[in-house]
């Protein structure tokens, strides 16, 4: 600001020992942005956009505002807790590991939806959700916010700053995203292939009954079957927390 002053003070007095023209003071002009360059909100050239602002996710938002449910302020999920305090510590990374999620989540669904493991591999991101919307597995709105959110995230990944209060939003919203996916994924897992009629006599063998159950535990270092006798009481409780045990069923008999 000195050399700026100085500079302006020898320009007025027409010192010719110094000469000011306009291409020095276009210089001196950007010089002196520079320090304010972090409080430049947005810069727009054509198509190209520096920032992601909330009016981008707020009309991703719009689209499957009715379709998906609010996401509660502590939903206490793991990984919601995860990406909150990422968000903290790096919004991008944040963004980042929405994505990966989004993407793991497609992938599923996709091969729940008739497509092989390595098909979902090899299929890009696009195309799975394209193909999951011609088949009218997931909605226009739901397909065409994940592309978005994709999009977004794929420029905050990539260097594109983005602000704080935007990719909170984004990161949000690709969390209800994925728990719209996985919602998805658990009605088609459990809808059965086939189902007929029994009677009561029989309801009443199958809760008095003892099930042999076997399962897995893939240790890195001898792996192991573990088979356990379970009545029906005991089974709810075995089948109650099964997705934190380190070991897979691979079969249920009645004993």
């Amino acid at each position: 600001m000195l050399a700026v002053v100085s500079l302006l003070g020898a320009h007025i007095a027409q010192w010719d020992a110094v000469r000011v023209d306009a291409v020095t003071l276009i210089l001196l002009g950007i010089l002196c942005l520079i320090p304010f360059a972090d409080f430049i909100r947005k810069i727009k050239l054509g198509e190209f956009e520096a920032e992601i602002g909330r009016d981008e996710v707020a009309r991703t938002q719009a689209k499957v505002a009715v379709e998906l449910p609010p996401l509660a302020e502590a939903d206490g999920s793991v990984s919601e807790e995860r990406i909150r305090k990422l968000l903290r510590e790096d919004p991008r990374l944040a963004l980042a590991k929405v994505r990966i999620e989004l993407e793991e989540a497609l992938r599923r669904l996709y091969a729940a939806a008739g497509g092989s493991a390595p098909d979902s591999r090899r299929t890009s991101l696009s195309r799975m959700v394209e193909s999951l919307a011609r088949q009218e597995v997931l909605s226009e709105s739901i397909a065409a916010a994940v592309r978005e959110v994709v999009a977004l995230a794929n420029r905050a990944v990539h260097g594109e700053r983005v602000e704080f209060g935007a990719a909170e939003e984004l990161a949000l919203l690709g969390i209800q995203l994925v728990r719209e996916i996985q919602h998805v994924i658990l009605e088609r897992t459990l809808d059965p292939i086939q189902s007929s009629v029994i009677t009561p006599e029989e309801v009443n063998l199958y809760e008095a009954a003892r099930y042999r159950v076997t399962t897995i535990v893939p240790l890195v270092d001898g792996p192991k079957r573990n088979t356990y006798i379970f009545d029906q009481s005991a089974l709810d409780d075995f089948l109650g927390g099964y997705e934190e045990y380190a070991e897979f069923i691979v079969a249920i008999e009645k004993v």
